[in-house]
């Protein structure tokens, strides 16, 4: 495989697992777990995991947190999906199906 090659299925690897860790987060929006914890969850690499943890905090869809030694990452939006199923899900589907 030449060099090009392996960069290009590099980022489309790394843009699957970006979305993998999205659908994940998305599934368990109050998660708060290492890299190395996804990693073992997704069954995927923990340089890989970590490259796409970073990209996703530094697009501000997750949070980091925890102490000097782990750093935990979680969804930085989670509670606002729950308000929603919480309080504007009820309203719109509260009406009766048409016959």
């Amino acid at each position: 495989m030449t060099p090009e090659m392996n960069k290009g299925l590099n980022s489309i690897t790394l843009s699957v697992l970006r979305i993998e860790l999205l659908a994940f987060f998305q599934a368990n929006p109050h998660t708060r777990d290492t890299a190395d914890g996804l990693a073992l969850r997704l069954n995927r690499p923990r340089h890989e995991v970590e490259m796409a943890l970073n990209t996703l905090s530094a697009l501000g869809i997750l949070e980091i947190g925890g102490t000097k030694k782990i750093t935990i990452y979680r969804l930085r939006n989670g509670d606002l999906i729950n308000n929603y199923f919480k309080d504007e899900y009820p309203k719109v589907h509260s009406k009766p199906p048409l016959r």
